[in-house]
């Protein structure tokens, strides 16, 4: 049996030749402290970490424990794939982001026989991902729904489970909600049926399919139970959080804003912009009008104020979206309806792409605004625009819901 010591020097030449950080290493399953503890011999690692890392440097489980074997002549070596494969993930952390795009698209054009499983998909979610960050999440969908006819449920779970989840995210984005909730609910049956790595695939099978669910007019499809703690090797607070505002969301809409405000304000309190902009504007602007409904405008004025102050001192690309709706609405609290009328125009002539059912339900706030300040023509364009963007973003149940306001609104005029 080989020596802790040797196992854990080759894994560090290993990893340094393929130019990885610890942190690379580790990915989602495991932590950059624990790959250390295993370079220092520390810590044994088990079979299945073996053979986790195994694939991540582009080797056999033999070449890491001390007993190589032969390596097949295939005319590329796993582990330049691999190289290419870091090397193109730090080109799109340095903002080349075409030329990342060029790179993960050549390698996933490797000729069948020279090509890496592991290499191949990490290229296909990275070109999705890129996709949907340069605003074409329909490409970036087709490219994971064509992974999907060639990844059957085992032997390549985990694979199988991120293409799922990434895939559900994407028609999200791009508006096709009941689209992502299909393959939301298939990933988070999948998910519960293998329980892989330490949770943390759950967790984001969990985000998604709250999120889809939630905008498909169906929360009760996602599970209502309790989602547990962090892990000891920790969890990125994103997706938890994300739960929780979706889970919110659809306690305001049931008509319990006490208990959506006091998940909305614990979540406010424990998620910080290192989690992400437009999840920290969304939480802090939706909690901000809660608070507003609730006729604590200071409160409500002081969050909007700052979390603008932060979005312009990061100097944020994206419009804060909902940190806008909930300044319309406190203008409208204030007095100001010449303000809360700007602010609505702006609103209004965003594009339509991407997430149009955020726009749709920011939409229907500023009608409800414009409505309280006697501008009912003004409320009653906004309720259209709201119903016709839900409409096309598959929000069915949310359209109907703009549509019932906007008749209510008619019938007053009349």
């Amino acid at each position: 049996m080989p020596e802790l010591a040797d196992t854990g020097r080759r894994i560090k030449e290993l990893r340094v030749s393929a130019g990885m950080t610890q942190h690379d290493l580790a990915g989602s399953e495991m932590s950059s402290s624990y790959i250390s503890l295993v370079e220092h011999g520390k810590r044994i690692p088990s079979g299945r970490a073996l053979k986790i890392l195994a694939e991540r440097l582009g080797v056999g489980v033999a070449e890491i424990s001390g007993d190589p074997v032969p390596a097949e002549n295939t005319g590329v070596r796993r582990l330049d794939l691999v190289g290419r494969l870091v090397a193109a993930r730090r080109q799109w952390d340095g903002g080349d982001v075409e030329g990342a795009l060029s790179e993960f698209r050549a390698l996933a054009d490797t000729e069948p026989a020279h090509r890496q499983d592991d290499v191949f998909i990490e290229a296909q979610l990275a070109i999705a991902e890129i996709l949907g960050t340069l605003g074409r999440p329909d490409e970036g969908a087709e490219v994971l729904e064509r992974m999907l006819t060639e990844l059957a449920p085992e032997p390549y779970a985990e694979p199988r489970l991120r293409t799922l989840i990434a895939l559900a995210d994407l028609l999200e984005s791009a508006g096709r909600v009941q689209d992502g909730l299909r393959y939301a609910l298939t990933g988070h049956l999948e998910c519960t049926a293998r329980r892989p790595g330490t949770g943390f695939h759950s967790l984001l099978a969990l985000d998604v399919l709250t999120r889809c669910a939630y905008w498909s007019g169906c929360p009760d499809w996602a599970p209502a139970t309790d989602h547990g703690r962090p892990s000891a090797d920790g969890v990125l607070p994103g997706p938890r959080a994300s739960v929780d505002l979706h889970r919110a969301l659809d306690l305001r809409d049931r008509g319990e804003p006490e208990r959506a405000a006091a998940l909305l304000g614990e979540c406010a309190r424990r998620v910080t912009p290192a989690a992400g902009f437009p999840l920290w504007e969304k939480i802090n602007g939706h909690y901000a009008l809660l608070l507003l409904r609730r006729g604590e405008t200071a409160a409500a004025r002081s969050l909007v104020e700052r979390g603008l102050v932060v979005a312009s001192v990061a100097q944020e690309p994206g419009f804060p979206l909902w940190l806008t709706t909930a300044e319309a609405a406190g203008a409208e609290a204030a007095g100001d309806p010449a303000r809360l009328f700007a602010l609505g125009e702006e609103l209004a002539a965003l594009p339509d792409t991407g997430r149009s059912h955020e726009k749709a339900a920011a939409l229907g706030e500023i009608a409800a605004a414009c409505a309280r300040a006697g501008d009912r023509k003004r409320a009653a364009g906004y309720f259209r625009s709201s119903a016709e963007l839900f409409r096309r973003a598959q929000a069915y149940r949310h359209a109907e819901q703009a549509r019932e306001r906007l008749t209510e609104l008619i019938e007053m005029r009349e």
